[in-house]
C-alpha cells in the first residue's frame, strides 16, 4: 500500500491502466453502445458509475484531480488559467509549480514501480510528469521530440509504427491510447495514464456518425490494453 494526499492505495501485481476520454459524457458513450463491445464487456466484468466532477469542469483541474485523488481546493490546479491581477493577464497553468499536491503516478514510481504517462496535447504533460523522476511522461503532439533525458523515451512514433497526428485530428487522442497499448506490450510497466483531448466532443453531438466513428476507434484500443 502507498498514502497520497490522505488516500491509501494498493500497489497491484499486474498492470493498471487509467484512461482520462476528456470532454466525454454519458450521452456519447450511450449513442456509441452499439460500435464499443469492448467497453461493454469491459464494464460487465467490473463495475460501473457515475461520479462528480471537479468544478470549473477543465481538462487540467480534472486530469489533475484524478491524477492526485484531491480537489482542486487542495491539489493548487482550479483552472486551464488563472488571472494574474498583478500583470493583468491570463496565465496558463501548466507548469509544474501550480501543483501543491504530489501525484499517485509519482508516488508510484517512488515506491519502485514503473510508470508512463501519456497525454495528447503537450500542455499538461509537465503536470502529470512532475516528481515521476524515473518515469515516461510524453504528449502525442510532440511525440515525435520524444528523447529519453526528457521524456523517458525516444522512437514513440517508431514504437507505435506511425507518425503522430496534430491535436486537431481525431486520430490523436486514438494514437494516445495505441500508444499506452505499445508500451505495455513492449515494456514492464506498472501503471498506465492516458489523457485524450476533447477536440470530437467540441466538433460533433452525441450520437453523429463522426463521433461513434470516433468512439469505435478508441473501443478497438481500449479492447487491446484489457
Amino acid at each position: 500500500m502507498i498514502a497520497v494526499n490522505g488516500r491509501t492505495y494498493a500497489l497491484r501485481d499486474r498492470p493498471v491502466v487509467g484512461v482520462c476520454l476528456d470532454g466525454c459524457a454519458q450521452e456519447y458513450l450511450d449513442a456509441a453502445e452499439e460500435v464499443m463491445p469492448n467497453l461493454q464487456t469491459i464494464q460487465r466484468k467490473g463495475s460501473r458509475g457515475l461520479v462528480d466532477t471537479v468544478i470549473p469542469s477543465y481538462t487540467n483541474p480534472n486530469n489533475l484531480a484524478i491524477v492526485t485523488g484531491t480537489t482542486p481546493d487542495a491539489n493548487g490546479v482550479a483552472g486551464n488559467y488563472y488571472y494574474d491581477l498583478e500583470g493583468d493577464e491570463e496565465v496558463m497553468m501548466n507548469d509544474p509549480s501550480f501543483l501543491r499536491a504530489p501525484t499517485i503516478l509519482a508516488a508510484w514510481s517512488d515506491a519502485g514501480r514503473s510508470v508512463a504517462a501519456v497525454t495528447t496535447k503537450d500542455k499538461l504533460r509537465l503536470l502529470l510528469g512532475k516528481g515521476l523522476t524515473n518515469g515516461i511522461c510524453f504528449s502525442i503532439e510532440c511525440a515525435h521530440e520524444a528523447t529519453v533525458a526528457e521524456h523517458g523515451i525516444s522512437n514513440v512514433c517508431e514504437l507505435v509504427g506511425r507518425k503522430n497526428p496534430g491535436i486537431y485530428d481525431p486520430e490523436a487522442s486514438v494514437f494516445c491510447l495505441e500508444a499506452g497499448v505499445r508500451l505495455l506490450k513492449e515494456r514492464s510497466i506498472d501503471l498506465v495514464y492516458l489523457s485524450t483531448t476533447d477536440f470530437v466532443q467540441h466538433k460533433y453531438e452525441p450520437g453523429s456518425r463522426e463521433a461513434n466513428e470516433f468512439y469505435s476507434r478508441l473501443d478497438h484500443f481500449l479492447g487491446e490494453l484489457d
